[in-house]
């Protein structure tokens, strides 16, 4: 454990960090996926691989990135208007769209992501960018930022046209990025949603069965196609962490998703803490009065904690008073906040004539 104090403005700043010995990795498991990936959200460390870097056709889990550059570049309140255009090359599941039809690219989004619908899909792509060809691009450019370095898109409903393709490594990573964005992680937890098309409300049903079997299960995304057979990402919330499983050309998905879970969660540990801090008290007998915080979390890897308070506090303070507060990351990501509190009474000073 190490400790720094840094000084800013009123507040003290401190930094912990409580490392976690012995990471545990999950193997020996046996499941119908020909290529697998389980990763911890926050840290990304992969807990479970099965030909991690093997390329292959990644069906609709391709929606997963469609959507998301639609979430982070679209007003999703604004309106669609539908094409003949649009509706080339999306044949498979659909939300039926036709030729003349308004739709929000909200509910396109809702539409890709719940029902799978290949229309919605290129109807995305061609309200972003213009064409299938510029939204790939756009695909792409996204990709490499996000650390994807092994997949290459070229349709944005995950159809085998082209060489479309991923590996279980780079959809965990495009898995943990679209988790990042609230709405999109709102649209792939929905086990279903009432969209409008012209004026008409329509009722969208999640193909994910794994949102049935657990609420721990808050997406995001099914697929399958004769190439790539069945594909499947998913998204398990465990204590105050995020499991992350990508199983690709897996002929029993909803098995192996649940076992990859079990294995995985074998994985964590619980971390309990408790600190204790001295704050200088002006006006009181004590000239500090002693603090504390604990938390417990289940954790891989290291969690760091960020402890605020005053440098000094005005007497009286009573015990259980609030003085500060610590905050718990995983990884890089925030966790939650704990109080700060004194673990005693410190009296004023009286001056006596």
């Amino acid at each position: 454990m190490r400790v720094i104090f840094v000084f800013k403005r009123l507040f003290a700043f401190l930094l912990i960090f409580v490392f976690i010995p012995d990471f545990a990795y999950a193997k020996d498991i046996e499941i119908s996926a020909q290529k697998a990936l389980v990763m911890d959200a926050y840290t990304n460390r992969i807990i479970f691989e099965k030909n991690k870097d093997v390329k292959s056709a990644v069906a609709s889990t391709t929606k997963i990135m469609t959507c998301l550059i639609a979430c982070e570049t679209g007003n999703l309140s604004e309106s669609v208007l539908i094409s003949d255009e649009m509706l080339q090359n999306c044949e498979g599941s659909s939300i039926g769209l036709e030729a003349g039809d308004e739709i929000t690219l909200y509910d396109l989004i809702c539409g890709a992501m719940i029902a799978s619908g290949n229309d919605a899909a290129n109807a995305i792509a061609f309200h972003i960018s213009g064409s299938l060809e510029s939204f790939a691009k756009l695909m792409n450019e996204k990709a490499k930022t996000i650390g994807m370095n092994n997949s290459y898109f070229t349709t944005p409903s995950g159809l085998d046209f082209g060489n479309n393709s991923s590996t279980a490594y780079d959809m965990a990573l495009l898995a943990v990025c679209a988790l990042k964005n609230e709405t999109l992680l709102e649209i792939s937890s929905m086990k279903s949603a009432v969209i409008t098309v012209n004026g008409k409300k329509q009722t969208l049903y999640n193909h994910n069965k794994l949102l049935d079997y657990s609420d721990n299960f808050i997406g995001l995304k099914t697929g399958y196609t004769k190439k790539a057979g069945r594909c499947l990402v998913s998204a398990y919330k465990y204590g105050d962490n995020i499991i992350i499983c990508v199983t690709l050309n897996a002929p029993d998905d909803w098995k192996d998703h649940k076992t990859l879970v079990k294995s995985a969660k074998k994985c964590y540990k619980n971390i309990s803490k408790t600190q204790t801090a001295s704050i200088n008290v002006v006006g009181a007998v004590d000239e500090s009065v002693e603090c504390r915080f604990e938390f417990s979390v289940k954790a891989l890897g290291s969690v760091e904690v960020k402890l605020f308070y005053y440098p000094f506090v005005y007497a009286p303070v009573n015990k259980g008073d609030i003085l500060g507060r610590a905050d718990i990351y995983i990884g890089n990501s925030f966790i939650k906040s704990v109080d700060i509190t004194a673990n005693k009474d410190v009296e004023r000073w009286e001056i006596t004539k």
